[in-house]
């Protein structure tokens, strides 16, 4: 069942990106997760900004292959979670945490609906 919206998906996104940067000081993550997990949201903001859909300024990605990157972005999360991450238990669950959310929020989104 694809519940979310392009539109909502969008809102997600931004709302995501805003998480992504403010997260590691609250949580306490390490100094290398908290700054990838920044730096995935300068990525994370970029990709909403070009995709083609509410959300998007400039347009140029189509809504689908957004999905795909995101679907790939969460396998690599989870890769990071169980590698990288894995000796501290905060960064490890912030990733494996982040791996989740995207990934079910890809399962939840409607990619092929109408992006107008």
């Amino acid at each position: 069942m694809k519940i979310i919206s392009p539109k909502i998906h969008a809102i997600l996104d931004y709302v995501f990106v805003i998480f992504l940067i403010v997260a590691p000081n609250i949580i306490g993550l390490s100094t290398t997760a908290a700054t990838f997990s920044m730096i995935l949201g300068g990525i994370h903001l970029l990709l909403t900004l070009v995709t083609m859909f509410k959300g998007g300024v400039i347009r140029l990605i189509p809504f689908p292959v957004h999905g795909i990157i995101e679907l790939v972005v969460s396998f690599t999360l989870a890769v990071l979670a169980l590698t990288v991450f894995r000796k501290n238990m905060i960064d490890h669950f912030y990733y494996a945490a982040l791996a989740i959310t995207i990934f079910i929020i890809f399962i939840l989104t409607n990619f092929k609906a109408k992006t107008n």
